[in-house]
């Protein structure tokens, strides 16, 4: 029976142990033989899909990774508001190809090449990965459920692909199912440490990660924390005993450990967890820029928020342009992987290019972010709706600094807009991030003199922040303290009294927190 990789490596590292004659990749020039073949002479496409099912039935895994090749080189033509509707019409059927050689797979085992070989970063074939993925966690899930037994092949293989089907999840925007799924995933490889914790160890580590990853992105914050203290602190063991081996994921670790810290304010705390990693990623993608190019990258974007946290703008500004730089060349090369990660990275630099005063540099950034989210959320709402929101609000600080006001105030309300949709869907989520969209727009009504409504706006945002302000002070004291100074100093331009009611528990808070420093 086929061995799995541990959780969190690439097929292709398995896949390097079968011995094969090398190949020029892309082949760009076979895949559109591929394509003129069974595409063009109308007569032949339905030809297509039983060529790819032979294919698969004599060769499994290889035909599986040169379909996928195929599909992320012509099926992005489907997503892509500049292909043609010819382009658009042959990716449509090639993912039909896809779709068809899947749903004729029974036998679980025998579907895992395909998943195997699905992209772990992709757009266009987000819903398939996520389709391919659910059967065979639910079809082990049952195998495990009929073994009676826990150590076994099944539990190991239900564990794997349900921690996989988190994030195919999480890919579309369901999140609290990712999340479900990753706690679910938690539980199995915890089982299997308990009963063997030499060999399932860093499953365990993976498996905290994600849904450390999950638990922070539903507002669960200081959940999210203790599981990725628990995943660094499994890695260090394992990277002091096997620091070939497990490097790569104790960076990964830290980089995550990093964000968590940081959302609940420990920004000294956040900013050395983020500085190990980068450092770790350096001499990794040194060794196999392959590999761990795109890690770098992923680091060193929030290595720059980081160093912004803390008061180092240059810094921040030469970590954000590097992975700038770097991201555009994986972007260039595949675009249906990269493309969101370089909309982040562009969205960091402007932000830092404006902390230095270079505020046109910083629009055409935010300008460049907005237009690649847009067309990102537009193909698919539910995973980059709040990308968009986010940038949209930053764009309309880069406005607002430049003096275009009009412009700045059309980003924010749409930046408040889609904040609103999102909060009533899902407030744990992003209420915060409402309350401090709303916060920017009380400053730009500040700026235009609409006062009144300026003093409307920043109530609401007072009240949506008080219930999180509460139970987590430390990591929304910075936006809270903000809003506060609006909110006194417009009712004192006013002509207005203060709201005892609302200001009062939140002093109370504020005090509390002033005793424990």
């Amino acid at each position: 029976q086929q061995e799995l990789p541990p959780l969190g490596t690439c097929q292709e590292q398995a896949d390097d142990l079968m011995p094969r004659l090398g190949t020029i990749q892309p082949d760009l020039i076979g895949e559109a033989g591929i394509v003129e073949a069974f595409e063009a002479p109308p007569a032949r496409q339905a030809e297509g899909v039983s060529a790819v099912q032979r294919a698969y039935a004599l060769t499994g895994a290889a035909a599986a990774r040169s379909l996928m090749r195929l599909l992320q080189d012509y099926a992005y033509a489907v997503e892509d508001s500049t292909a043609t509707d010819l382009e658009r019409e042959t990716g449509t059927r090639l993912l039909g190809w896809l779709r068809a050689l899947a749903a004729e797979i029974d036998d679980p085992a025998a579907l895992e090449p395909l998943a195997f070989a699905l992209p772990t970063r992709t757009l266009v074939l987000r819903e398939t990965a996520s389709e391919i993925t659910s059967r065979l966690a639910q079809a082990y899930e049952n195998a495990l459920a009929a073994d009676g037994g826990f150590l076994t092949t099944s539990a190991y293989r239900a564990m794997f692909w349900t921690a996989n089907l988190a994030s195919r999840l999480n890919d579309l925007g369901l999140r609290d199912e990712a999340a479900l799924s990753a706690e679910k995933a938690e539980r199995l490889a915890r089982q299997l440490y308990y009963s063997d914790a030499a060999r399932f160890s860093d499953d365990l580590a993976h498996s905290l990660n994600n849904l450390a990853t999950f638990l922070s992105g539903l507002g669960r914050r200081e959940d999210a924390l203790a599981a990725a203290e628990e995943a660094v602190g499994l890695r260090r063991e394992l990277a002091a005993a096997r620091p070939d081996a497990f490097t790569p994921d104790l960076a990964v670790s830290l980089n995550n450990l990093a964000a968590f810290l940081s959302d609940l304010g420990r920004r000294e705390d956040a900013l050395a967890a983020a500085e190990e990693a980068v450092g770790l990623r350096h001499e990794l993608a040194a060794a196999r820029p392959d590999a761990f190019t795109p890690d770098l990258a992923k680091s060193l974007n929030n290595l720059g928020n980081f160093l912004s946290a803390v008061g180092r703008p240059e810094d921040a500004l030469a970590a954000a342009e590097e992975a700038v730089g770097l991201y555009r060349s994986l972007a260039a090369a595949r675009p249906d992987g990269f493309t969101p990660d370089l909309a982040i990275s562009l969205n960091n630099l402007g932000n830092f290019l404006s902390a230095v005063g270079r505020r046109e540099d910083a629009l055409a950034a935010g300008v460049e972010a907005v237009g690649l989210r847009r067309e990102l959320a537009a193909a698919r709402p539910d995973a980059f709706t709040p990308d968009l929101a986010s940038s949209l609000n930053n764009l309309a600080n880069r406005f607002s600094a430049v003096g275009r006001r009009e412009d700045a105030l059309a980003a924010a309300e749409e930046a408040v807009g889609l904040y609103r949709s999102l909060a009533a869907a899902r407030p744990d989520a992003f209420s915060v991030d409402l309350s401090v969209s709303l916060g920017m727009f009380t400053q730009l009504m500040i700026a235009m003199k609409e006062k009144p409504r300026a003093l409307e706006t920043i109530t609401e945002a007072i009240e949506i922040l008080e219930p999180v302000f509460r139970t987590s002070p430390t990591a929304v004291a910075h936006w809270m303290h903000m809003h506060l100074q609006h909110y006194v100093s417009l009712c004192h331009e006013l002509g207005r009294q203060p709201d005892e009611g609302l200001l009062r528990p939140i002093i109370e808070v504020f005090e509390k927190l002033q005793k424990e420093e």
